[in-house]
């Protein structure tokens, strides 16, 4: 999983820090896409946004959990999210890894894709698919 996209309705500090962004990575543009992907009414808590609302299957009783390869980077709206989700998993004995690419923002292998970390992103994904990390 690529930056799990979630959200909820208390901000984290990665989004609170990234609220005017002012591109494709603050959280006005995140809120929006999910005010138009919800139902009606619908809050940011809402099961299908956020793993830990009220109304969510707790993560220890998902019956089927593949092993997962989850990528973040720490410079990411999404980051704080990723890292409790993470934290989730694991205390509910779901086989995930995770691994951040520091210094670099949401889909560095998008506008570098011939740089050292994107390199790096294929040789990651390879030995997951290859029997894991």
């Amino acid at each position: 999983m690529f930056w799990p996209y979630f959200t909820g309705e208390e901000r984290t500090s990665s989004e609170a820090a990234s609220r005017d962004a002012g591109d494709l990575t603050g959280t006005v543009l995140f809120d929006q896409t999910w005010r138009l992907a919800l139902p009606v009414g619908a809050t940011r808590d809402h099961p299908a946004t956020n793993p830990f609302s009220p109304g969510s299957v707790p993560l220890h009783e998902a019956a089927m959990f593949l092993p997962t390869l989850i990528v973040d980077v720490d410079r990411d709206v999404l980051h704080d999210r990723i890292v409790v989700y993470v934290a989730g998993l694991k205390a509910a004995g779901k086989p995930v890894d995770l691994v951040v690419f520091a210094g670099q923002g949401h889909g560095f292998f998008v506008f570098e894709p011939w740089g050292e970390a994107s390199d790096v992103l294929i040789g990651v994904i390879r030995r997951f698919v290859d029997g894991g990390l």
